[in-house]
């Protein structure tokens, strides 16, 4: 008998959760069950990252104690990791049964039979590329849909290994994607994410931009809202004015991902980042200007090599005059292959940690300030998750995470929590974090 339960293990970015969602929908398709519990399954997919060095070693972890709990069932190891080192991810789960890249998700079906037949394919590179926006997946979510937009970059950043996976810049169609969000709507989705390895260089190769793409987007029928994903300073300088205004548009949520990553030009110029830390201020100040209530979040990488004293307090400073909500503090690691990482001058780790400790500081500080901005707000949040801890998790127009305390009707009314998502409640805000607002009914 053919196995037929299937566990999905997913690491990673937004675009590694739709490959997940796609390979999902096909084995459903299929006949294959989707199990929640690994020791219930009979195939288990891991969906890798190894975008950061942490992520890589959690994820190498993982699959060492998956290769010896579970040495009978069927292992297939999928995602990033296998094309920026496939002999370490085979080091430390030998007994695979199958390893397929980012461009084999939606040959997951023939790779389970190539499997069935006794085969262990391993599957990297495709001389094309597959068709990616697949409306038939198995979401997870009923009202967040995830909707990739392109494959790949334009970059060549010296630290990221991601490129050697995801590859060259492999835009979708503006038709495809419309029809995508308007089923998703249609179907009672009511968050819509975009995502990409780099969405401000979305369209290059097909000779349109984001904006096009936005513009099509805020015409199509029915109540929701698009959180746009990851930007890359260099893609977007040159039409920040056109973009920042269309996210005044109500169905866009008023959030800015942009990762500046040093605040020194000297770093960024060995990253080969392409713009300047100017270039980087100039695009946030036209986005608030455009929308004063934006939600900031970037992305600083601490200790890379080559950096001063001097070049991280511009980092500092950087921060200090930007006043982010979020940033994603990463200490350099090296990746395989990169420029980088043959760099001289790598700082040592303890420099690297103080580093991150002091910057990890002042973004709470600065968090905290920016949240408390929010008290007493009151208005409508898209209800859109429900925490582990069992309470309500909404967003509301610009993205700001807001926990909904229920009180006493969380104890005795707990269908109250499935019955509100992907409803738009009135809330008001009473407390704050760094991290999130708290609110109630209002």
């Amino acid at each position: 008998m053919i196995a037929k339960n299937v566990y999905i293990k997913t690491f990673g970015c937004a675009l590694n959760q739709s490959d997940s969602e796609v390979m999902a929908g096909l084995l459903r398709k299929e006949g294959y069950s989707i199990v929640s519990s690994i020791d219930e399954a009979d195939i288990i997919i891991i969906n890798t990252c190894g975008v950061k060095e942490p992520t890589e070693h959690r994820v190498l972890s993982y699959l060492k104690q998956i290769s010896e709990k579970y040495n009978k069932k069927v292992k297939i190891i999928a995602g990033c990791l296998p094309l920026m080192d496939v002999s370490r991810v085979i080091s430390v789960i030998p007994n695979y049964s199958a390893i397929i890249g980012p461009e084999y998700i939606d040959k997951i079906v023939n790779v389970i039979s190539l499997i069935n037949m006794g085969e262990r394919p391993v599957l990297l590179r495709r001389p094309k590329r597959a068709k990616r926006n697949i409306i038939e997946k198995y979401r997870k979510s009923k009202v967040i849909g995830i909707v990739p937009i392109a494959n790949g970059c334009l970059g060549a950043c010296a630290f990221c290994s991601v490129k050697f996976a995801r590859g060259h810049l492999n835009s979708n169609p503006i038709e495809d994607i419309i029809n995508e969000i308007t089923w998703l709507v249609k179907n009672g989705y009511k968050e819509i994410w975009l995502t990409a390895q780099d969405t401000g260089v979305y369209g290059f190769d097909l000779g349109y931009t984001l904006v096009n793409l936005l513009e099509k987007i805020i015409e199509i029928d029915g109540d929701f809202k698009v959180r746009v994903g990851m930007m890359n300073p260099s893609g977007i300088k040159a039409f920040a004015e056109n973009l920042a205004s269309l996210f005044k548009s109500d169905k866009i949520f008023k959030f800015l991902h942009i990762p500046v990553q040093s605040g020194s030009n000297k770093i960024l110029e060995y990253m080969n980042r392409k713009y300047s830390v100017e270039e980087f201020i100039e695009i946030i100040e036209i986005f608030r200007k455009y929308n004063p209530h934006l939600t900031l979040s970037t992305d600083i990488i601490v200790g890379y090599p080559g950096e001063t004293d001097e070049d991280f307090q511009e980092t500092i400073d950087l921060i200090k005059r930007i006043k982010p909500d979020i940033v994603n503090i990463s200490r350099y690691g090296k990746r395989p292959n990169t420029p980088a990482s043959k760099l001289p001058n790598q700082i040592p780790s303890e420099i690297k940690k103080k580093r991150s400790k002091i910057l990890s500081e002042l973004v709470e500080k600065i968090s905290y300030e920016n949240n408390k901005k929010w008290l007493d707000w009151e208005g409508y949040v898209l209800i859109d998750e429900i925490s582990k801890k069992n309470d309500l998790i909404g967003r509301n127009f610009a993205y700001k995470p807001i926990v909904i305390k229920m009180e006493n009707e969380k104890a005795s009314c707990a269908h109250l929590l499935t019955e509100n998502l992907g409803k738009y409640k009135k809330v008001k805000i009473f407390d704050i974090s760094p991290h999130v607002l708290f609110g109630r009914f209002s």
